[in-house]
């Protein structure tokens, strides 16, 4: 693990009055990556496109590179890609109420932080509200990092910082000893826990949530929309951006394998809205348009190879979602039935993995009873039938109740 990493920068040391323009100040950006990062998409790539069984795919996070990233900015201020628009027009309307759920002196970790056009709307939530707070912009792009936090005006009692890393680097620098103690809030913004299929997101979040205490939070943005032509339209554009975005990742592929594996003028994107019992998402897939060689494999022009998937959620998948997870939703703010910010914190059921967590003082906090009781709450007051509480014997006596008490003990 990076030495860089050893704590955050000291809070709010040396802060400036808020004005209107952007910092003059040269952001701060901590290295997080862990070591063969590039190494590791290199051989997913490879084992990927060349699959034991199953179809041949493309890891999405090909599409990420710092010209997938500008690409990726330019799509958000498309009328036809609702989503960033649904997502603004929520956090003008309630960024003060989320802000004030937030406590002071929290650190505020933005996962996948892109142009920061959005998060500025929260941040400036806080900023009015006079409540200190740590914003850390993680991202893959060193540059433009540096860019987008450089454009962020310079406020009073916000402080913004840069963490350069994957979404592991980020948990993995989350369960830092000087990090687990603090009060955080962890955003997932935008619809990209739509790029997971439903167990990898339930696996993600969850991942997550074992570096939360009980009172820490997160929240998640999540797509909705279930208008097929709507959906296509977010992701099949009128001024082909969204193609070049996707073709931009065989670009990226092409560095990475360190040769011209694909050609790609011979590649063409098809998209597609698809429902089915896996619900509903947009599907892209990259296509030769003539018989083509590939990693040593043929590859002829009816092949679709996907790089990736956007699902949507219905209101009983998102449930679902969160209680795979092991959190549990606090609030929502959405836009009509097509796009929410949920406000989450992590379930009392589900005890922490990490010794740094569960057991970071000799004797249980406050907080580590409260959240004993609230597990004993869901107990006798969710799983139980209530009219067997007042029977001899109790079924499951044992596990209902002897179990928690030697639990309680323990601790």
């Amino acid at each position: 693990m990076p030495s860089s990493i050893n704590a955050p920068p000291a809070i709010f040391q040396g802060a400036r009055p808020a004005v209107s323009k952007p910092s003059p100040v040269v952001p701060d950006i901590i290295d997080i990556r862990g070591e063969h990062v590039e190494i590791n998409l290199k051989d997913q790539i490879i084992s990927q496109f060349n699959p034991e069984d199953g179809p041949r795919k493309l890891p999405t996070l090909l599409l990420y590179n710092e010209r997938g990233l500008q690409l990726f900015e330019d799509i958000t201020y498309l009328d036809e890609y609702y989503l960033t628009n649904y997502e603004i027009e929520v956090l003008k309307r309630s960024s003060a109420e989320i802000a004030r759920q937030i406590p002071e002196g929290s650190m505020v970790i933005e996962l996948g932080s892109g142009n920061l056009r959005k998060v500025c709307l929260l941040l400036q939530a806080f900023e009015d509200l006079e409540k200190p707070i740590q914003y850390f912009a993680l991202d893959l792009s060193r540059k433009e990092l540096k860019r987008t936090l450089a454009q962020v005006p310079d406020f009073k009692h916000v402080s913004c910082h840069g963490l350069l890393g994957t979404y592991d680097d980020g948990r993995e620098w989350l369960k830092h000893p000087s990090l687990t103690g603090r009060s955080k809030c962890i955003l997932h913004l935008g619809s990209s826990i739509g790029n997971f299929s439903r167990d990898e997101a339930a696996a993600f979040l969850g991942g997550f949530a074992d570096v939360l205490r009980p009172s820490d939070s997160m929240i998640v943005g999540v797509d909705a929309c279930n208008n097929p032509a709507k959906v296509y339209h977010a992701y099949n554009d009128s001024k082909g951006l969204t193609h070049q975005f996707v073709l931009n990742g065989l670009s990226h592929a092409n560095e990475l394998l360190s040769e011209e594996a694909f050609k790609v003028e011979e590649w063409r994107v098809i998209g597609e809205y698809v429902y089915d019992d896996e619900g509903g998402r947009h599907q892209a897939f990259v296509a030769p348009t003539r018989p083509t060689d590939v990693l040593g494999s043929r590859i002829m022009p009816h092949e679709r190879i996907e790089i990736e998937q956007s699902l949507k959620y219905s209101d009983e998948e998102t449930r679902t979602l969160w209680a795979q997870s092991g959190l549990t939703e606090m609030g929502r703010w959405s836009r009509g039935d097509e796009y929410g910010l949920h406000m989450l914190q992590k379930s009392a059921m589900p005890f922490s993995l990490i010794p740094s967590l569960y057991a970071a003082e000799p004797l249980p906090s406050v907080q580590d009873w409260e959240a004993l009781w609230k597990a004993w709450d869901v107990v006798t007051q969710g799983m139980l039938p209530h009219e067997e509480l007042n029977e001899k014997p109790i079924k499951l006596r044992n596990a209902c109740i002897f179990l928690p008490w030697s639990y309680s003990n323990l601790s």
